[in-house]
């Protein structure tokens, strides 16, 4: 049977956001929260979780949406647009393939600065995530093991996309380790943003046959109207909250089978 992490990304975009992340912990249904530190709420998110003791607080790195935390004397024009607001996604994969030493210094800074805005809040994280999963590129992965390596966290996402469970999965395999940190990797990671087409219980029963750890990941939002949720992050409220339901429900389906989450890494 596998033990579980189960890991709330995206928080900070907004308070509502923070509190219902906060509330599905205490309902036992989260057991980490993964904060963007360049959205303003990220400082709501950090308080608030603060008194949480059984709950795993890690920063998730972001270098596609909003904007940059860090105000260096020239902006990068293979990263941000004239807005002075990360391209996206697409720029950031398309380019990566092709970025110099001014471009991987400009990114570690950046990220640096992302880490050490938790830092600066009195909360050493616990884990490394990225958003969009952009440490599945060696050349960006290897500066979020680094940063990892520097702040002492305990866990950082797997990044091999073989250890990714999906509804059509046929080659699974454990995510590697690395002998050149001690942080830890989670055997496998699932996304609940990719089975919301297919039954709870399905999804609990495909998680069921694996031995390991493995790291669900949902993007939580709650059913109320939220005025302050971003109004340039493309995924919004409504599928997040749908994805929260489901998470619920399958948790649930996996109580009885009597799979259990993994505690803090302390």
């Amino acid at each position: 049977m596998p033990k579980l992490i189960i890991t709330a990304d995206d928080c900070g975009l907004s308070e509502a956001n923070n509190r219902y992340v906060l509330d599905l912990h205490e309902r036992g249904y989260l057991t980490a929260a993964s904060v963007l530190t360049n959205y303003p709420a990220h400082q709501h998110a950090l308080e608030i979780f603060r008194g949480c003791k059984g709950l795993d607080l890690g920063v998730h790195l972001n270098l596609t949406d909003g904007a940059p935390v860090a105000q260096f004397a020239a902006d990068h024009p293979r990263l941000l647009g004239g807005d002075r607001r990360f391209r996206g996604q697409f720029n950031l994969y398309l380019r990566a393939l092709f970025f110099d030493k001014n471009a991987i210094g400009w990114i570690r800074k950046e990220l640096d600065m992302q880490v050490r805005r938790c830092c600066e809040a009195g909360r050493d994280p616990q884990h490394i995530t990225t958003h969009q999963h952009f440490h599945s590129l060696p050349a960006l992965r290897e500066i979020v093991h680094e940063l990892a390596a520097v702040y002492r966290v305990r866990r950082v996402r797997g990044h091999d996309l073989r250890a990714l469970l999906t509804p059509k999965a046929l080659l699974l395999r454990r995510q590697r380790g690395t002998s050149r940190y001690s942080f830890f990797m989670p055997d496998y990671l699932t996304a609940v943003q990719r089975w919301m087409k297919r039954a709870p219980a399905e999804f609990a029963r495909r998680i069921a046959r694996l031995d390991g750890t493995i790291e669900i990941v949902v993007h939580p939002a709650p059913a109320e109207t939220d005025a302050d949720f971003p109004a340039d992050m493309e995924y919004g409220p409504a599928p997040r909250y749908a994805e929260a339901q489901f998470l619920v429900k399958a948790i649930d389906h996996m109580r009885k089978l009597g799979i259990a989450s993994q505690p803090r890494l302390d």
